[in-house]
């Protein structure tokens, strides 16, 4: 039997690719590669051997550096292209001894994948469709009255144009595109729409199981200067918010305008929020980080002694476990990707209150398998999360069917990887 060659292009692998990558090594048809940034000397290359043992893996190592002075729409795109020259040599390489992929699975977002259908024309190309920038209508003027956010401007709007250039290289030289979201895929131009489908990543619903004795471990430092150890379970008051940085693009600032009335109302509850203080996503605060930005706009109107949380950057087990045993989630987005751990939120039956914005409706039905609001709506969320606190037990219908939504919807190995086997099984038998 001859193997198909397949090659993962993904800087950070496996990235989006962590389960498919699994799922085809323990196929018999298939002989697997991977190319990623760093050096074969790295304990990376050593960690990927381990957790992928039925991979080759290669690596590429970035030398060159942007020239000065290049003009202020080209810069992001010159470094994209340093990418692209650095892995079409790594590729000849590869292709000089002997490597000539049968498909190439790519993550087109840092310019990798640009040049390789010069060193292999006849290799087919799915590429992962995560987001395309447009100027209107859109994430970037969604939430124009923050102080922080860039001039919605001329000098914004071509940046973005710019920043689309090499995304559509990658669209024209797609056999199939794959999109988590069908709101990601609405964000593409019209004419390459037909190209792409709609698969989730995919949740692990059998491993994101509700489970009765969940529970974290916290400290406190008490007014005598002692530490107050502190173990909560679901029997606590628990308002989760979690993203990978605290940031207006995830509803950050109308969130920490939402506590004030919570605290008055329920100053026993720990609000738990996790993640970084640096930006993801959009522009940068003019000084200091969004995090400190909004907790010092509320920090007069609530008590000096309070249980506002500020848990950082946590253990994937810790992060589950706050899920689980959380009253409520809040999560807040602008029209923009869809984060991981919503539906991983609601795989553990987890009750989240959402924000009425695109990517999160095509999830959350109203009062059906969670709850909505208006992004900007602070007082609204207030009002909701008290009366979950006050009857929790009257949104237990709600969780149930979270979990019915992700499990019938976004299961991993019942919807995602069968999709995608199916893509890409039809992709290597054509003629």
């Amino acid at each position: 039997m001859v193997k198909k060659k397949v090659l993962f292009l993904h800087q950070n692998f496996p990235g989006q690719y962590k389960h498919l990558a699994k799922i085809l090594m323990n196929k018999n048809n298939y002989e697997l590669h991977s190319l990623s940034l760093g050096s074969d000397n790295t304990s990376s290359v050593e960690n990927l051997k381990k957790a992928y043992k039925g991979i080759t893996h290669h690596k590429y190592l970035i030398t060159n550096i942007n020239a000065k002075n290049v003009n202020r729409l080209a810069v992001e795109f010159e470094t994209k292209m340093i990418r692209a020259e650095t892995v079409l040599r790594k590729s000849l390489e590869m292709k000089e001894n002997g490597f000539n992929p049968d498909l190439l699975i790519i993550h087109p977002g840092w310019g990798e994948g640009f040049l390789l259908k010069e060193v292999w024309p006849r290799a087919k190309i799915i590429n992962y469709f995560e987001f395309f920038y447009n100027t209107k209508d859109s994430d970037v003027d969604f939430d124009l009255s923050e102080s922080n956010h860039p001039n919605y401007d001329i000098e914004l709007k071509t940046k973005l144009v710019a920043r689309n250039a090499p995304f559509l290289s990658a669209c024209n030289q797609s056999d199939i595109m794959i999109a988590p979201t069908n709101f990601q895929k609405s964000t593409a131009p019209i004419e390459y729409r037909n190209k792409i489908k709609v698969i989730h990543d995919g949740i692990d619903t059998n491993a994101l199981k509700s489970n009765p004795h969940s529970n974290i471990n916290l400290s406190r430092k008490k007014n005598d200067g002692s530490i107050e150890k502190i173990n909560l379970t679901k029997k606590d008051k628990i308002i989760a918010f979690v993203n990978r940085n605290l940031e207006p693009y995830r509803g950050y600032h109308i969130f920490m305008r939402s506590l004030p009335s919570i605290i008055k109302e329920h100053p026993d509850a720990y609000i738990l929020i996790i993640g970084g203080d640096g930006v993801s996503y959009g522009a940068r605060p003019k000084k200091g980080s969004y995090k400190d930005i909004y907790y010092n706009e509320i920090k007069n109107k609530i008590p000096k002694e309070n249980r506002i949380k500020f848990l950082g950057f946590v253990d994937y087990q810790v992060l589950l476990s706050v899920f689980d045993i959380a009253s409520v989630h809040i999560y807040l987005s602008y029209p923009f990707v869809l984060s991981w751990s919503m539906l991983e939120s609601m795989s553990l039956g987890g009750l989240v209150l959402g924000s009425k914005t695109p990517p999160v409706e095509e999830v959350i039905k109203h009062k059906k398998n969670g709850l909505l609001v208006d992004f900007f709506d602070h007082k609204t969320i207030s009002s909701t999360v008290i009366d979950i606190l006050n009857n929790p037990n009257s949104y237990s219908g709600i969780r149930k069917e979270a979990r019915k939504t992700v499990v019938e919807k976004y299961d991993l190995y019942k919807k995602a990887i069968p999709r995608q086997l199916e893509i890409i099984e039809s992709l290597l038998n054509e003629k």
